[in-house]
C-alpha cells in the first residue's frame, strides 16, 4: 500500500502539519537576485524567509516511523499552471525519455521515462540495496511532471519558485542523462546555451522560458560545474552528440572565470563575477559549490586543463578541514576564502548539499580525504538530532550520503532518512533527493 507520506511526495500535497513555506528570494548587491533556497547565487547568500513543516520528529539513529520510501509514479500537480499527466514509467526505457511537455505552462506530458541502467562498476562508496530502479524511475517520471517545461523554440527548463536558475537546469541535465532521457538532456542543454553572460557562461536566473539573450545576472560557479560533469556523462551514454567538446569549452570557461589563486591555493569563486578573494566586496566562498569528484574527472578527460583542476583539488580538501575543525564536522553556508568565518555562516541551504559533493568523490575515488571528511560530519550527526527545519530530504539524504564508508552504517542512515517524515513537496528538496538517491545507488557515473 502507498502510503500517505508517499502520495504527499508524489503528488506535491502539503504534508503534516500544515503548509510549508519556502524561503524567499533577496535582491542581490552583485549582480542578480539570490536563491533564497540553498541554490545558485548571482550575489549576496541566500536568505532564509521560512521554513519546511514535517510531520514529526526525525532520528538519525535508527528507523522512524510511518511508511515507507516506496515510489509511485502517475499523475503530479502542474508544474506551472497548466495539467499534467505523469505518463508511464518505463522500467526499459526508451533512448530519447518521452516529450518534455509543452511550452509555456500547457498540458505537460512526462512521456516514458529512462532508466539509470547499471552502477558504476568503478564505484567506490558503499551502494544502497534499498534504493530500486523502480523507485528512480517512478521518482523521476513525477519529478519531470511536475518540475520540467518546453519552450516555444525547442529548449527545456527546470522550474524553481517560478523562475529558471542556472543550477535548476544544471540538475536538470545531471538526471536526465543518468535517467537515458535525451530529449529532455538536449532541450534544458539549450537552454543553457540560450542564455549565456558576457563571460560564455549562462546567466544564473531567467524568467520561465524568457526570451535568448543575456539578462546581465551574471554565472554561479555551482550551475556551470554541473553542466560540465552531466556533459561528461551526455559522452558517455550517447557518443554521437559532440558532448566531450563541449564540456571541455565549458570546463575551459570555468577555470579562466570562476578559479583564482588566494594566498598560494587555488580556489573556486562562487560566481564569474563575484566572490573569491579579487573581489573586496564580497571576499568569500560557497563550500556547496565545491566539487572534487568532478575535478578529478576534469583533469583526466582534459589534460591540458589538469594542472588547474589538480590544484583545485588539493586547495579543496584543504579547506574542509578548516571549516568543519571550527563547525563540529560541519560546515558552513558562505566562508571567507581561506576558511575562516564569513558573517557567522551556519550550515544551512546551501552546505546541506556539501556531504553529497563529497560522498560523489568518495564514490569516484575512494580518496581517504573524502572518507575523513564523511566520518568527521558523521560525527556531527551521530552526537546530535537535527531540527524541524532539516526534515527534508535535502539534509537527512546528505546525512545518510556521508555514511557511505561503511556499509552497515550506510544502511541505518538510509532507513533513517527514507523513513522520515519529510517535506519534499519543494523544487529543491524534491530534485536533491533524486540527484541523492542516484548516488546512494552508485548510478553517477565518473566516466573514468
Amino acid at each position: 500500500m502507498i502510503s500517505t507520506r508517499t502520495l504527499g511526495y508524489f503528488f506535491g500535497l502539503t504534508l503534516a502539519l500544515g503548509c510549508s513555506s519556502e524561503p524567499s528570494d533577496k535582491q542581490s548587491a552583485q549582480g542578480g537576485n539570490s536563491n533564497a533556497q540553498g541554490g545558485s547565487t548571482g550575489g549576496a547568500p541566500p536568505a532564509q524567509g521560512g521554513k519546511p513543516s514535517a510531520g514529526g520528529s526525525t532520528s538519525l539513529g535508527g528507523a522512524t516511523s510511518g511508511g515507507t520510501s516506496s515510489a509511485n509514479g502517475g499523475s503530479a500537480g502542474s508544474a506551472n499552471g497548466g495539467s499534467t499527466s505523469g505518463g508511464s514509467a518505463g522500467s526499459g526505457g526508451s533512448a530519447n525519455g518521452g516529450s518534455a511537455g509543452s511550452a509555456n505552462g500547457g498540458g505537460n506530458s512526462a512521456g516514458s521515462a529512462g532508466t539509470a541502467g547499471a552502477g558504476d562498476p568503478n564505484w567506490h562508496a558503499q551502494v544502497s540495496s534499498q534504493v530500486t530502479d523502480q523507485m528512480l524511475s517512478d521518482g523521476y517520471t513525477a519529478w519531470k511532471t511536475k518540475y520540467t517545461q518546453t519552450c516555444s523554440n525547442g529548449s527545456a527548463v527546470v522550474i524553481k519558485d517560478n523562475d529558471v536558475v542556472s543550477e535548476s537546469i544544471a540538475y536538470g541535465m545531471l538526471l536526465s542523462v543518468a535517467m537515458n532521457d535525451r530529449t529532455l538532456f538536449d532541450g534544458l542543454w539549450k537552454y543553457y546555451g540560450d542564455h549565456l553572460d558576457s563571460n560564455g557562461l549562462m546567466n544564473w536566473k531567467t524568467s520561465v522560458c524568457e526570451n535568448p539573450g543575456n539578462n546581465n545576472s551574471n554565472a554561479a560557479t555551482d550551475g556551470d560545474l554541473d553542466a560540465a560533469m552531466a556533459l561528461v556523462q551526455a559522452n558517455a551514454r550517447w557518443s554521437d552528440g559532440g558532448y566531450l567538446a563541449k564540456a571541455k569549452e565549458l570546463a575551459a570557461k570555468i577555470i579562466k572565470f570562476e578559479t583564482e589563486d588566494c594566498s598560494g591555493r587555488k580556489v573556486l569563486r562562487p560566481g564569474d563575477k563575484f566572490g573569491g578573494c579579487s573581489d573586496a566586496g564580497q571576499s568569500r566562498i560557497n563550500p556547496s559549490y565545491f566539487a572534487p569528484g568532478y575535478y578529478r574527472v576534469f583533469s583526466h578527460h582534459f589534460t591540458d586543463q589538469a594542472s588547474t583542476w589538480d590544484a583545485l583539488l588539493k586547495g579543496t580538501y584543504e579547506l574542509y578541514p578548516i571549516m568543519q575543525a571550527r563547525m563540529s564536522g560541519l560546515v558552513p553556508d558562505w566562508s571567507k576564502p581561506d576558511g575562516s568565518d564569513w558573517n557567522g555562516a551556519k550550515y544551512s541551504w546551501d552546505a546541506c548539499r556539501t556531504p553529497w559533493r563529497v560522498m560523489v568523490d568518495y564514490g569516484f575515488s575512494g580518496d581517504s580525504k573524502a572518507q575523513t571528511f564523511m566520518q568527521t560530519l558523521r560525527g556531527w550527526v551521530d552526537s546530535n538530532t537535527p531540527g524541524i527545519d532539516q526534515a527534508n530530504s535535502a539534509f537527512l539524504g546528505g546525512y545518510a550520503l556521508a555514511a557511505a564508508y561503511d556499509k552497515t552504517k550506510f544502511e541505518a542512515a538510509m532507513t533513517s532518512w527514507l523513513m522520515a517524515e519529510v517535506d519534499d513537496k519543494p523544487y529543491f528538496q524534491a530534485t536533491l533527493r533524486l540527484l541523492y538517491l542516484l548516488a546512494a545507488a552508485g548510478k553517477f557515473p565518473s566516466t573514468l
